[in-house]
C-alpha cells in the first residue's frame, strides 16, 4: 500500500508532499526515543543517535539520492542486527514471561518499524529521476 504514494505526482496533492516525509519522520522519532531513553535511563547523551538525527534531518534538506540510498541501506543493516539481538536477549530468560514477551514484542515492532522505513526511504531514492551525485 505504501508504495502507491511513491509513484504520484509530487504537486498533485499538497499532503503528498507530506506524505512522502513519512519514512524520514519515522527514522527521526526512533531515532529521537533511542536519544531521549538514553538520557533518562543513563544520564549520558547518545552521540550515534544525535549523528543519525543530524543526517537525516541533513537529508530531507538536501535531497541526495546517493546519500540517501546509503543512509537508508545502513539503517536496514542496523535494524537486521537489532532483531538478531532482540532474539539473543529474549533467549536468555529461562522460562517464558510476560516480562520476555513485552520485551520481545516491542523490540521486534520498533525493530520492524526501522526495516519498513529504511525500505521504503531506499525505494523513495531508487525511483527518483535525479542523479546520484
Amino acid at each position: 500500500m505504501f508504495w502507491l504514494f511513491f509513484s504520484l505526482d509530487t504537486k498533485s496533492t499538497p499532503m503528498k508532499k507530506y506524505l512522502l516525509l513519512l519514512p524520514e519522520g519515522i527514522i527521526l522519532a526512533l531515532t529521537g526515543y533511542w536519544f531521549v531513553d538514553n538520557y533518562v535511563v543513563s544520564n549520558h547523551i547518545n552521540l550515534i543517535a544525535l549523528t543519525v538525527s543530524i543526517v537525516v534531518v541533513s537529508q530531507i534538506i538536501i535531497k541526495n539520492k546517493f546519500f540517501g540510498l546509503v543512509i537508508s541501506s545502513a539503517i536496514s543493516l542496523f535494524s537486521w542486527y537489532m532483531i538478531l539481538a532482540v532474539f539473543s536477549e529474549f533467549r536468555e530468560f529461562e522460562t517464558v514471561t510476560f516480562e520476555s514477551l513485552q520485551l520481545l514484542l516491542f523490540g521486534l515492532l520498533l525493530c520492524f518499524l526501522g526495516l519498513i522505513s529504511s525500505g521504503l526511504l531506499f525505494f523513495k531514492y531508487a525511483t527518483s529521476q535525479k542523479q546520484l551525485l
